[in-house]
């Protein structure tokens, strides 16, 4: 799988996490009405910590992978700058929704 198709989906799980907390932001009084609700904020929550480990590592190798080249590619470079933006960003939604569940 290219480099480029993996950041497409990394940045797509990033998208869902931040969409997640933004809204539990600002819907949580209604939402924490529903039974399930906590459950999903939990599952939630582990997600973006698994979504959080791994992606430590997988930037990495792509950054690494992506420098090392003797042609440059834009498009490349660009979803990786990207994703790190987004990275730091899910790293701040996992600490917020870390208080918002119960584990």
């Amino acid at each position: 799988m290219r480099l480029e198709k993996v950041y497409k989906y990394q940045l797509f799980l990033y998208v869902f996490i931040i969409a997640f907390g933004i809204q539990n932001y600002y819907l949580s009084n209604y939402n924490f009405n529903w039974g399930f609700y906590e459950d999903v904020v939990k599952y939630v929550f582990i997600l973006s910590f698994i979504t959080i480990l791994l992606s430590l590592a997988f930037l990495t190798y792509g950054s690494v992978k992506s420098i090392n080249r003797k042609e440059t590619k834009i498009k490349e470079i660009l979803f990786l700058i990207t994703n790190l933006f987004m990275y730091y960003c899910v790293i701040l939604i996992s600490f917020y929704l870390a208080t918002q569940a119960r584990l």
